[in-house]
């Protein structure tokens, strides 16, 4: 029988011994802030708060901090920190959807343009890396190469910003040939940084808020991204997609 929870509301299926390996000691601390919003004077979660939030004293917190969360706990804190399923389930599909675009156009440019030209997706597409303010966090965005200040502002929204509070250039920025291969690189940023995965809290971000990672996860650079694409995706027990139910 089909599992009736949408699932934009439903936990991860996560592989949890894959994100115990990924976080450690002081990158709990880091997701746990991230997720809360919430930090002390030294740049670590406010145990309090994430106490307050799990039902445990603050002494357990940095207990778990210091030697990882117990078995028991462990679904309630990937249930605060993690995105929900839906997002692994929707980034898995739109990737192969992305690939199969991207061949059409490829291969046949006059079909392309009949399919996405009016839409503006043959265009060039930026995909910019920005380091979110107040959190240890990086989001990856697309915007058109020719766009408006309105959309320079929407890519780099909850961004760094210099002393007169204008947004500072994003971390790293790249141009690709036209929106799909812009959403490729985007998806397997993803892929490759899904232990690191961290759902910000409500009001962080207007938009991207499932789509943020540890800003000190491994990842390789843009350019590799755009120069030598994967063929396909990582199998789903890597990405945290359920398996086909029988």
């Amino acid at each position: 029988m089909t599992d009736p929870t949408p699932l934009w509301r439903t936990t991860e299926h996560a592989d949890l011994a894959v994100l115990e390996q990924a976080w450690g000691a002081h990158r709990l601390s880091q997701i746990l802030g991230a997720a809360l919003g919430s930090y002390n004077r030294r740049g670590n979660v406010d145990a309090r708060t994430a106490g307050a939030v799990l039902g445990v004293t603050e002494g357990t917190i940095r207990r778990w901090v210091r030697n990882g969360v117990p078995a028991s706990k462990m679904q309630a804190v990937i249930d605060l920190v993690r995105p929900p399923q839906g997002a692994f389930e929707l980034e898995h599909s739109d990737l192969i959807v992305a690939r199969q675009n991207l061949a059409i156009a490829t291969a046949d440019p006059q079909k392309g343009a009949d399919l996405w030209g009016h839409k503006g997706w043959l265009d060039r597409h930026d995909l910019a890396i920005v380091k979110i303010a107040g959190a240890p966090v990086m989001v990856a965005r697309i915007a058109r190469h020719d766009r408006s200040a309105t959309a320079q502002r929407n890519m780099l929204q909850g961004g760094l910003k210099d002393a007169h509070g204008h947004y500072l250039p994003p971390a790293e920025i790249l141009t690709f040939p036209n929106y799909f291969a812009a959403t490729i690189a985007r998806l397997e940023i993803l892929e490759d940084v899904y232990p690191f995965r961290v759902q910000m809290p409500e009001g962080k971000l207007s938009r991207g808020g499932s789509k943020a990672w540890l800003a000190e996860a491994p990842r390789k650079p843009l350019s590799s991204y755009r120069r030598n694409p994967r063929r396909r995706t990582r199998s789903k027990a890597q990405v945290g997609v359920r398996p086909a139910a029988d």
